[in-house]
């Protein structure tokens, strides 16, 4: 009889005790742990993030001329610095001094012909001087004319032969010069590339490239959206994977007004127009080629913001967490511009609003929080 007492109160006794923890925890637990912020008013940037490349700003690409011939020489080796005014290469002359010299054979020619025909003048007045003494003037003048104006006749062919000799002569002469390739600018020769010289296939590839690697630009492509909001003198951020830890700052310096040519070739492709934009940038120690980010500031205004990651995108509306009474509720919102880890709220909430800032995917609506 007394055991099946003790077991009686054993069993209540344990009973008892977890009612107790049960009573406990409803009463002292605390729901998940939760950071918290106020909407703030603040400055928001807006901005378009495009890719770019660094460029030179002032360069010099020389290319082959099937026209002009072969280079014969070139004057110039990668890494040398030239001069404005430079001879970098020659085109193979052969052919067009073997042309001068013709011409000048045509010209020397000319003169001749000319003193011949002066000379002849000469001889004319002598010879009219004689007929006047034996046959007056009137007679010397009527025999002698006929032959004056032949002379002369034969001197204006002469002459205009002559000149157009010496116009074929300055052409040529033209011509040689062009076919020295001179420097445009004090740079580097970034690139000499001999074989494309005699090589059709490859026409788009410069023969030789200058550059001054002092000053360098950003370039990139906008869309047609997008071009609309860009100007001149805008801010810009650029940033390299090269140096992952280091930006640089610049402004719009120019955009362009006309699109893109040859931005595809193949029909089905999207062939969307894009507009080149540029950068001016100072002390940028990138070469050209190297890929960029680049974050254009398009506006600047004051806007009620959260933190992006407060922001919760669902299947038919965006949200955040909201704390009422140590609890969460979802409240839809309105957003505008984004701008690095904040976000503007532009409907659905007030700055006395207290917002979840690092919701968990396990949060739900009306859960209990421990609100830091």
């Amino acid at each position: 009889m007394k055991k099946k007492v003790w077991i009686a109160i054993g069993v209540t006794a344990v009973v008892l005790l977890m009612a107790g923890v049960s009573i406990y925890r409803q009463a002292f637990a605390k729901g998940p742990e939760v950071k918290t912020a106020h909407p703030v008013q603040e400055e928001i940037r807006e901005q378009i993030m495009i890719p770019g490349t660094v460029k030179l700003v002032n360069e010099q690409k020389i290319y082959a001329s099937p026209e002009k011939g072969e280079i014969k020489e070139f004057l110039v080796e990668e890494g040398d610095s030239v001069k404005t005014g430079e001879v970098l290469a020659r085109f193979d002359e052969q052919a067009l001094a073997l042309e001068l010299e013709k011409v000048k054979l045509q010209a020397e020619s000319g003169y001749l012909k000319i003193n011949q025909l002066e000379k002849q003048e000469d001889e004319l007045g002598d010879k009219e001087k004689e007929l006047r003494k034996q046959a007056g003037k009137k007679e010397a003048e009527k025999q002698i004319q006929p032959e004056r104006d032949q002379l002369k006749l034969e001197k204006r062919l002469a002459n205009l032969e002559l000149s157009q000799v010496l116009l074929q002569k300055k052409d040529i002469e033209k011509r040689l010069e062009e076919l020295e390739i001179k420097s445009t600018m004090d740079g580097v020769v970034l690139q000499v590339n001999k074989e494309t010289s005699s090589d059709p296939s490859s026409a788009g590839k410069p023969v030789i490239y200058i550059g001054d690697l002092k000053a360098t630009l950003a370039s990139g492509l906008l869309s047609e959206f997008d071009s609309l909001k860009v100007g001149e003198g805008q801010k810009v951020t650029l940033r390299s994977d090269a140096i992952p830890d280091k930006e640089w700052k610049g402004e719009v310096s120019e955009v362009a007004d006309m699109p893109e040519e040859n931005q595809g070739i193949n029909p089905a492709e999207n062939n969307a127009p894009q507009y080149r934009v540029e950068i001016s940038v100072k002390e940028m120690p990138l070469k050209p080629g190297f890929q960029l980010i680049m974050e254009i500031e398009t506006d600047k205004k004051k806007a009620l913001t959260v933190p992006a990651n407060a922001v919760v995108t669902g299947d038919s509306s965006v949200y955040v967490f909201v704390v009422r009474d140590q609890k969460s509720y979802k409240q839809e919102v309105d957003t505008g511009v984004a701008s690095g880890n904040k976000i503007e709220i532009t409907g659905g909430l007030e700055e006395k609003d207290l917002i979840i800032t690092n919701p968990s995917d396990q949060l739900k609506d009306g859960v209990e929080v421990d609100a830091e």
